[in-house]
């Protein structure tokens, strides 16, 4: 028996939480931690770029914690440099449903104690 989001449908399946947004979001979240070694602050708001940037839709762009400029791994950031965010699409999304039933593992993963560590 399988649960279900508040949605009303199931955490995995088409435009939900498939094993290629399982390794792009471990992806995205790898980076996130080699890129901001520095800083602990930096490396957890890079973590939660990432949720963001996933939860992000056409309606409701939440590209705020990405990173800026022309070289950002964020396309809408790079549309932002180029004057042309108006005709940008998000692509690797995923419905407010499954980002809010994954949040508690971002919480978990950008938690100080597990990044101080890496």
């Amino acid at each position: 028996m399988s649960s279900k989001l508040s949605d009303g449908k199931s955490i995995g399946g088409k435009g939900r939480l498939t094993d290629r947004m399982i390794d792009l979001i471990a992806t995205y979240y790898g980076n996130a931690i080699r890129q901001n070694k520095t800083y602990l602050s930096d490396m957890r708001k890079a973590v939660w770029a990432v949720y963001f940037h996933i939860r992000s839709s056409d309606e409701e762009p939440l590209h705020s914690f990405c990173p800026v400029g022309p070289n950002s791994w964020c396309k809408y950031q790079n549309q932002v440099v180029e004057g042309s965010v108006e005709t940008f699409r998000n692509s690797n999304r995923l419905p407010v449903a499954v980002m809010d039933a994954i949040k508690p593992v971002f919480n978990n993963l950008s938690q100080p104690k597990l990044l101080q560590n890496v």
